[in-house]
């Protein structure tokens, strides 16, 4: 085989060598690209994982939230809110966006012993025990929209956290 590799031949098939060599370079930029977002994928940058999970506090410190940034249409998302100094015979929360009505909730822990809504926002509100400082609440929902869902979460129409999340189809 005293032929060169690198030059094109005509024998015992037709190649042409820089278009090969292009073909390679295209072939390697897409394994590549379909890498990347095997990796950006499994890291959460399309639902649940490190990429997506996030967490917002207010200023006070009296409210986090903990919650998914990224989502999928009509896919469960987890939502945590961690109350703390509560005050007064009862706390409530208020949960208020322009795209709350695209939001279905699928599961709420504890329960509220109230609730009703108003224009873009929902509120919930629960009794606490004379000896409650804290409190957690657990939210599972799921878009029925695509793309970017603006929320807020106000305790005690006092200490509020805004946040955004992006919804794939």
């Amino acid at each position: 085989m005293g032929d060169n590799e690198n030059q094109s031949r005509h024998y015992p098939v037709k190649e042409n060598m820089p278009w090969q060599r292009i073909e390679w370079r295209i072939q390697h930029a897409g394994f590549a690209l379909l890498l990347l977002i095997v990796v950006a994928g499994a890291a959460g940058l399309f639902s649940k994982g490190w990429l997506s999970n996030q967490s917002v506090a207010s200023t006070d410190k009296r409210l986090s939230v903990d919650y998914e940034r990224f989502g999928r249409r009509e896919s469960n998302m987890d939502m945590t809110l961690r109350l703390r100094q509560l005050r007064g015979d009862a706390y409530q929360i208020r949960l208020r966006g322009p795209q709350l009505d695209d939001i279905q909730l699928q599961t709420l822990q504890p329960q509220p012993d109230d609730a009703w809504s108003t224009g873009d926002s929902l509120v919930l509100r629960w009794h606490r025990r004379a000896d409650q400082q804290e409190a957690t609440i657990w939210i599972g929902t799921q878009a029925q929209d695509f793309g970017r869902y603006h929320l807020t979460v106000t305790l005690d129409d006092a200490s509020s956290v805004r946040f955004s999340q992006f919804i794939y189809p």
